[in-house]
């Protein structure tokens, strides 16, 4: 603490010079952090815990449309101890999300220090600390042990058993109130499931699974009422010292914003943020009594000193700039103040704690296979399509409809077809090729964009790889996308008559379409992949599926593709789908005759002298398409394509986890 009005008089020296890692105010430190030591040496060594000091922290970034920066943070110090709740206040702006968002390391400094029991962070630190942000995000169709349980068996030691993880799960849930929602569905707000307290503790929940010694949290009592947040913040303080969870305690450091009176009387450390710069840090109970000794502002005794300390650092519209001189004041009262030089004192000495036992290196720990995150993963997600039955119903309805809608368009034209029904039954192949590449692709390009920030924050704590989680949505997909690919076809192929004179045709039918759908997929993977939106995943996916459709053979044909454009088409996968599907059709479709209206209009005679169309390869020869060579080329190419899809969607998306987490430390 750094206010010495909050110790008693008797007990300030000694707290000042022998127990460095304290702040002035407080009572049985050494108790309650557990501290032994060599007393000969005259410094204390932690046994259990990790203590977070950050010394003249200054976060600095550029203007985006203009020259220069902007100082977010300027000049910070302070600390937070094993076994305390520190409560990070302050108005809009003042820099409280980045100050924590650099303690969790989920960005970096631009000056001063941050040490962890005297050691800068290091790369094996990441899994001993917890970040809570402030929206939460689940998966809505999981229940809440569900939910749990996939990120325990994802977060911890891969020689856990299922066993232990259960009893960790139960353990949490017990100790956050969590149990009477054990069978819950989480679901989303407005769209019922747990209540929005319980959505706050289950998002401590998560974090908390791997027994973190540091846990972040942005603002974990918004949107709750007094109660909900007073008991959140009593809830934090158990944790902290470890009760039910750990033996060990824990490092806890939270945004509170506007606090109630009862939740005030559960704070215990305060850091108080007003425009990048400290205004206050110590004991809450000893604001109060800072405010009168220090800035010569009394603050009444049944008025909440939250509330009225907030009132001195914030910016009333009405008067901007008296706002911003008065919180400079403030600020500039507690830069001369003892308890600022005490702190820094506390500060300094907590940064030179490197004993042996000090040490905050985690434990050795065994991150679970790419194997098993593969079936975690895909559990999950099969948990998710199975509940969400109106998307599943809806995809095989809209497949039905347009299957039984195409067959009635272009009913029995294939069945003995004429020279007038060449074109249409081309067309009907080349209607039903499109629709199979749009059904899969349009839906598949929003799945990454829909579930970027959830993923984000997966992937940055850790819990899997990228691999496992891409196989695991493309997995889950396949036998609903299969199913709705292969059950209706016989609707459409025999209403619309295509040939089926040996029965080998239908089936080479629904292998061309399980291709597309698998190619298709990939195809639309790699656009999300790509896409940062869901809009802009719309817009790229008719992007990549219209300009391949028309060098594809059917609006202009293969031979009269002008030179500069014969790449586009061998790139394009519809343009071989569209060569599947006519030699399947027409390769070995017999004679082709004349109908009543060809024989009129003079375009055969029945005889075959002027038959445009002698046979189903006199068609294929019209499209420039080759029966005896091409169908095996396609199916080898449009193989090939689906794996470089595939592989390139994961490239991305490493890349974009990389990048986007680099550029996050950069802020």
């Amino acid at each position: 603490r750094t206010c010495h009005s909050f110790m008693e008089p008797d007990k300030k020296e000694d707290l000042e010079l022998q127990q460095p890692v304290a702040v002035a105010g407080l009572d049985n430190v050494a108790d309650d952090n557990k501290f032994s030591g060599d007393k000969k040496k005259g410094s204390a060594v932690r046994s259990k815990g990790i203590e977070v000091a950050w010394k003249d922290v200054q976060l600095e970034v550029p203007l985006r449309n203009a020259d220069g920066s902007f100082k977010i943070l300027k000049g910070v110090s302070g600390v937070a101890r094993p076994g305390k709740v520190l409560s990070i206040m302050g108005p809009s702006g003042a820099g409280k999300t980045s100050l924590v968002e650099l303690l969790a390391h989920r960005a970096v400094p631009t000056g001063g220090e941050i040490t962890f029991n005297g050691r800068r962070w290091s790369d094996g630190m990441a899994r001993i600390v917890a970040y809570c942000h402030q929206l939460e995000l689940f998966r809505r169709n999981l229940t809440v042990f569900e939910h749990l349980y996939i990120n325990a068996r994802l977060r911890m030691d891969a020689a856990t058993t299922a066993e232990e993880i259960n009893e960790r799960v139960e353990e949490v849930m017990n100790r956050l109130g969590l149990l009477k929602s054990r069978d819950t569905i989480i679901g989303a707000p407005g769209l019922g499931g747990i209540s929005g307290g319980e959505r706050k503790r289950l998002n401590v929940a998560t974090e908390i699974l791997n027994h973190p010694s540091i846990i972040v949290l942005d603002e974990p009592t918004s949107g709750l009422d007094s109660f909900l947040a007073a008991s959140m913040m009593s809830m934090l303080k158990g944790i902290s010292k470890g009760h039910g969870t750990s033996s060990a305690a824990v490092t806890v450091i939270t945004i509170i914003h506007q606090p109630s009176s009862e939740l005030f009387m559960e704070m215990e450390d305060l850091l108080l943020l007003a425009n990048g710069r400290t205004a206050y840090f110590g004991d809450s109970k000893g604001l109060a009594h800072y405010s009168e000794s220090v800035l010569k502002k009394k603050i009444p005794t049944f008025v909440n000193p939250a509330d009225r300390f907030m009132n001195m650092i914030s910016v009333y519209p009405e008067a901007v700039e008296e706002s911003k001189l008065a919180i400079e004041a403030t600020c500039d009262a507690w830069m001369v103040s003892e308890n600022k030089d005490r702190l820094i004192n506390i500060v300094k000495n907590a940064q030179d704690l490197k004993t042996a036992s000090s040490r905050v290196d985690p434990e050795p720990h065994v991150q679970v296979g790419k194997w098993i995150q593969l079936k975690v993963l895909l559990w999950r997600e099969l948990l998710d399509r199975m509940r969400n039955k109106f998307i599943s119903v809806s995809i095989l309805i809209r497949t039905l409809v347009f299957y039984t809608f195409v067959g009635s368009l272009f009913f029995r034209l294939g069945k003995n077809a004429s020279q007038e029904d060449v074109q249409n039954v081309v067309g009907a192949l080349f209607f039903i090729m499109i629709n199979q590449a749009l059904t899969f692709v349009i839906p598949t390009v929003q799945t990454f964009p829909n579930e970027l920030v959830i993923f984000r924050r997966e992937h940055s704590a850790g819990i899997y790889s990228i691999p496992p989680y891409y196989f695991s949505k493309w997995l889950a997909n396949i036998p609903l996308d299969l199913i709705s690919s292969i059950i209706f076809t016989p609707i459409i192929f025999y209403m619309i008559g295509f040939n089926d004179s040996d029965g080998t045709v239908i089936g080479g039918f629904i292998g061309i379409l399980i291709l597309e759908t698998l190619l298709a997929t990939a195809l639309g993977y790699w656009v999300s992949c790509m896409a940062p939106t869901a809009d802009l995943a719309l817009v790229l996916a008719i992007v990549f599926v219209i300009f391949p459709l028309i060098p594809s053979g059917f609006i202009i044909r293969f031979d009269a593709i002008p030179v500069w454009y014969i790449w586009m088409s061998n790139a394009s996968p519809f343009a071989w789908f569209f060569r599947l599907f006519m030699i399947n059709q027409w390769a070995d479709y017999g004679d082709i005759g004349c109908s009543k209206i060809d024989t009129e209009d003079g375009r055969c005679s029945e005889d075959g002298t002027r038959r445009l169309f002698k046979d189903g390869r006199a068609v294929l020869s019209e499209f420039s398409i080759d029966p005896d060579t091409d169908a095996q080329t396609a199916t080898i190419i449009l193989i090939c394509l689906t794996f470089a899809y595939h592989a390139a969607a994961v490239t991305v998306l490493t890349l974009r986890a990389k990048l986007g987490f680099r550029s996050s430390l950069s802020k």
